[in-house]
């Protein structure tokens, strides 16, 4: 974004990054410039860039980029609204991740209480707990160990918020 405000074009910016960039950065743009270089479209060899690194951000960032350069625009005011709202996603899942870290805690230690339990149990009285682990009641352990793996499935599915 800079770079192109300060009157470098497109090609010019990127071959920057990838200059002054720090590796892996620098060298996926270096074989965009590379790709460039050797008569490829910058279009097509910022989609194979995305192609080759699965990431959202980056989407959007190229996407924006190849509609600029349809309709045309101010590719540095664009590319700086994409930063701004890239990171306030990182702020908001970090926000998210601090809120949700109770119920994340609470699944685990939920999950973990009947067997940190039956495991008191068993130590303490082994003759109490015998009985659970014979036919026809060696069920019920099982089924409860199968509640709580659900259960705990469940909670953390709840608190695992995406963006």
């Amino acid at each position: 974004s800079n770079s192109l405000r300060a009157g470098m074009s497109l090609l010019q910016a990127m071959d920057m990054v990838a200059r002054e960039g720090t590796p892996p950065i620098s060298d996926e743009f270096q074989r965009v410039v590379r790709e460039v270089g050797l008569g490829l479209s910058p279009q097509d060899a910022l989609l194979h860039l995305v192609h080759r690194i699965r990431s959202e951000d980056l989407d959007l960032m190229v996407t924006a980029m190849l509609v600029q350069h349809e309709v045309g625009g101010n590719l540095a005011r664009i590319l700086d609204t994409i930063a701004h709202t890239i990171r306030e996603r990182v702020k908001l899942k970090g926000e998210i991740n601090t809120l949700t870290s109770q119920g994340r805690m609470s699944g685990w230690i939920l999950a973990a209480l009947p067997v940190v339990v039956a495991g008191v149990l068993l130590l303490a009285s082994p003759q109490y707990m015998r009985p659970l682990f014979d036919m026809p009641y060696l069920i019920l352990p099982v089924l409860a160990a199968i509640s709580v793996v659900i259960g705990h499935l469940v909670i953390q599915r709840i608190v695992n918020i995406e963006i």
